[in-house]
């Protein structure tokens, strides 16, 4: 939760729901790929991070497997899935906290 939260702060608000909808129904099989990532696919994360200390290097990997990896199992599966209401109110409970 902290990784979106982290990135919802950085790339604002009007990303909220497609990030946090993408991460949350996929959230195991994008874990899966980034820990399964080689040197070379880390290459693209850590040349991001030199110039955006504010992201970890996990939560880079975690945006770019949303916006440029292959579609995952769940996204054809959830297509047009809205977030449920227990899961709207755990994701801001924690905006709250931070």
């Amino acid at each position: 939760m902290n990784k979106i939260v982290g990135l919802i702060e950085y790339f604002g608000i009007e990303l909220y729901r497609p990030i946090t909808r993408l991460l949350l129904s996929n959230w195991e099989e994008i874990t899966e790929r980034i820990n399964n990532y080689t040197e070379s696919d880390w290459m693209m994360a850590d040349e991001i991070q030199k110039t955006t200390s504010t992201l970890d290097r996990f939560s880079i990997a975690m945006l770019i497997e949303v916006l440029e990896g292959e579609d995952t199992l769940n996204q054809a599966e959830n297509a047009g899935r809205r977030l449920s209401e227990e899961e709207l109110k755990a994701i801001r409970k924690h905006q709250d906290e931070q």
